[in-house]
Formats: structure tokens, C-alpha cells, sequence
């Protein structure tokens, strides 16, 4: 796997974590609600989860594409339209905050946050189409290795960063009358790599 393939899956990786959802929802309740340890284990919990998705992805993906070498092209163009596809939906955010179930201080959060991303019916979508640009027949042990890695550290970093951040009611307040820019930032970026995605795939 070259270090262009890999730069380009953790930029969108990156974009996608910094844009609000589930995940993002739960981290910065249990924050607000229950301090900054409770985030940090939902935090962990999420990460965990995106770990799981990207050993099943990348690994049952692999299977077929050793049966299948020349699917590799379909899923790389499948996943550029899905990129694009969540970029579209950042560009008609209306910049509101996902809402979370209110979660009692003494539930176990870790497992709140693992549930919550492994329950996620787009998850597996997600994974399957950002992790095709780096699913070749002849991918070995230490490439799946390094993906894990380096997106689940990628998303621990994220969201732990999210509970720090959170912890604090004033950072909450200043971003609420901002997301809606910041949506249609990622929303716009989104659209060029999946574009760029797309143009690698058909050459």
C-alpha cells in the first residue's frame, strides 16, 4: 500500500469523524453530563468499534477481491459516489446538533459508545467504500496492520480530543452557532476527494 493510498483513506477518515453524527452525539453528552473521564471512555468505546468495522471490512472485502480482481475498479467508483453522496448532505446541513439519549452517570459508557458506532447501519457502508481505495488481492498482514492502527488511533484521537474539548459548556455554546459553516467546509472537501477518487479509479 503506498503512502499516497494511505494519506488519502485517513484525510477522509479525518473528515468524516469531524463531522457531527452518533457518535459525536454520545462523546460530548456524557462529556457535558458526566464529566470528562465519561467521555474519554465513550471515546475509547467508539474507537473500539471502528476497529472492529475496519478487520471485518478489510478482511472479507479481500476475500472476494481475490476471487474477483477487477471488482477493485466497482467498489473504488461505489465509494467515491457514497463520499459524495455524504458530502451532499453536509452541503444541506442546517448546522443543527445530533441528540443523544440521556444516559444516567453510572451506565458504563465505553459500552454505550462501542454500541453506538457498531449499531450504526452506514458504518459497514462507510468502511466497505473508504477502505476499497486500499483493497488490492495482494494485500498482506502488515498493510491490514497499519489501517487498523492508524484508524482506530485516528478516531480515539478525534473523539478523545471531543471529550476534552467538551468538557467545557463554553466550547459547546461557541460551536452550536457555527456548525452549519463547518458542514458545508467538510461537505465541499468531501466532494472534491470523492471526485478525485473517482478519477483514479477509471485511468
Amino acid at each position: 500500500m503506498s503512502s499516497h493510498t494511505l494519506l488519502l483513506i485517513v484525510s477522509i477518515h479525518a473528515l468524516a469523524l469531524i463531522s457531527p453524527g452518533p457518535d459525536f452525539a454520545v462523546v460530548t453528552r456524557y462529556s457535558i453530563v458526566s464529566g470528562r473521564g465519561a467521555g474519554l471512555w465513550a471515546a475509547a468505546g467508539v474507537a473500539s468499534a471502528i476497529g472492529v468495522y475496519v478487520l471485518v471490512s478489510v478482511l472479507g472485502m479481500s476475500l472476494v477481491l481475490a476471487a474477483l480482481p477487477g471488482l477493485s475498479r466497482i467498489l473504488a467508483v461505489v465509494g467515491a459516489l457514497y463520499l459524495a453522496w455524504i458530502g451532499i448532505g453536509c452541503l444541506r446541513s442546517k448546522g443543527q446538533m445530533p441528540d443523544a439519549q440521556a444516559q444516567q452517570a453510572n451506565h458504563k459508557t465505553f459500552v454505550t459508545g462501542f454500541l453506538t458506532n457498531l449499531l450504526n447501519p452506514k458504518a459497514m457502508l462507510y468502511f466497505g467504500s473508504v477502505l476499497s481505495q486500499a483493497l488490492t488481492p495482494d494485500l498482506g498482514a502488515r498493510d491490514v496492520a497499519l489501517l487498523w492502527v492508524v484508524l482506530v488511533a485516528e478516531s480515539f484521537l478525534w473523539f478523545a480530543l471531543v471529550a476534552l474539548l467538551f468538557s467545557s459548556r463554553a466550547v459547546l455554546g461557541w460551536l452550536r452557532t457555527r456548525l452549519v459553516w463547518l458542514d458545508r467546509i467538510i461537505g465541499a472537501v468531501l466532494i472534491a476527494l470523492a471526485a478525485r477518487v473517482a478519477l483514479l479509479a477509471v485511468r
